[in-house]
């Protein structure tokens, strides 16, 4: 009797362990399952986002190197992304944010904000010339972002406006006429300094988010600064002068870049890769040893070719004159490289003018003697 309650229990014991078994095995499965399945989402989800940052890079290298054209992207199937740009050190990086997938850029100049969230975007390219072309510039500019003009720069309001056709924009007389719209980031355009550094932030913008709300100022000679909302102030972004290093005329790109820039730190870094570039092509134009005063490259071409005629105008513009291209070049190499080593020290205003000044010399170059260094 005592035997078989014995072996009743026994057979109680293993029938209960047999559960524990099966249940225990159960949830291991069933959470290697689970496991498996959150993987191939993930490893799905980012195979997705790859192929976004891809084709969006495709798709902006496209628009780059279409100098002076609007392209209107739909993006309304990018509603669950938030792409993001960003710059620094002469590398400039575009992805999905909380994603890995992205990728990396340290030639072509984007100017862009910080992240974009927009139904459509529009892609705009305008060539950068000191004196000659340089690179495009290309802007990268929400939909979802509107563009308030003040200032006194009629000028330039005019200039804007005609060329941003497709892009939301306005001009307002003061802060006051603004009149926000819902699930829209704003950006003010200060033409001249003469509102943003002296207002607050009005009364109607004062409820959104400080991100959402930003300014760019241009004032003094060829200056910008960034400033950024923040409570019912404005907090000006740039600690350091910050100059546009470009040549006067209309859709400055250099100026046009820092309006659809997010901050100083994109823009500094956007302007950085265009010196790199017009560092190179100082060693196209003039050759290596340009800054030196020893010509190379097209200049030295030009230069044997008027070499047997000692009386010419050309070789006077050229290279004997006091003020002659060769000098320009010289010196805006110089300008570049040592605004390219030590940025601190780098004086913009004379990078500027001995663009001009080249810029002149070949001018003169094109009226006298038919030639041309670029």
């Amino acid at each position: 009797m005592a035997y078989g309650k014995i072996s009743g229990r026994r057979g109680q014991l293993e029938l209960t362990f047999n559960w524990v078994y099966v249940l225990i095995a159960g949830t291991v499965i069933l959470l290697f399952f689970i496991s498996l399945v959150a993987r191939q989402k993930q490893v799905s989800e980012e195979r997705l986002s790859g192929d976004v940052v891809e084709v969006m890079s495709s798709i902006l290298a496209g628009a780059g190197v279409s100098e002076k054209t609007k392209n209107f992207i739909d993006a309304s199937g990018l509603a669950d992304y938030t792409l993001y740009f960003s710059c620094q050190d002469g590398v400039g990086e575009f992805g999905i944010k909380d994603r890995p997938a992205r990728t990396q850029n340290s030639i072509d100049p984007l100017f862009a904000p910080r992240e974009v969230h927009s139904p459509q975007i529009v892609t705009w390219s305008l060539p950068y010339s000191m004196p000659f072309k340089v690179i495009d510039f290309l802007m990268v500019i929400p939909a979802n972002v509107k563009y308030y003009l003040v200032g006194n720069d009629a000028d330039f309001v005019n200039e804007f406006v005609n060329a941003t056709e497709g892009i939301k924009r306005t001009y307002v007389p003061n802060l006051q006429q603004i009149e926000p719209e819902a699930n829209l980031q704003v950006r003010l355009i200060d033409t001249d300094g003469s509102v943003i550094p002296h207002s607050q932030v009005p009364v109607q913008l004062q409820s959104f988010d400080d991100t959402e709300v930003s300014a760019v100022v241009f004032t003094g000679i060829n200056q910008v600064d960034f400033y950024q909302k923040q409570g019912s102030s404005w907090q000006k972004l740039n600690q350091k002068l910050l100059r546009i290093v470009s040549l006067p005329g209309e859709k400055n790109a250099a100026k046009y870049g820092a309006i659809f820039s997010a901050d100083d730190q994109i823009y500094r870094c956007n302007m950085g890769k265009a010196l790199n570039r017009l560092e190179k092509l100082m060693e196209v134009y003039g050759g290596k040893d340009i800054a030196s005063g020893l010509i190379g490259g097209k200049l030295q071409k030009l230069s044997e070719h008027y070499q047997g005629d000692i009386s010419s105008d050309c070789r006077g513009y050229l290279e004997q004159n006091n003020e002659n291209t060769v000098g320009a070049l010289s010196r805006l190499s110089s300008n570049v490289a040592a605004c390219r080593l030590q940025p601190q020290s780098c004086s913009e205003l004379d990078l500027i003018e001995a663009a001009e000044k080249l810029k002149q010399m070949n001018d003169k170059l094109r009226v006298s003697c038919s030639a041309s260094l670029y």
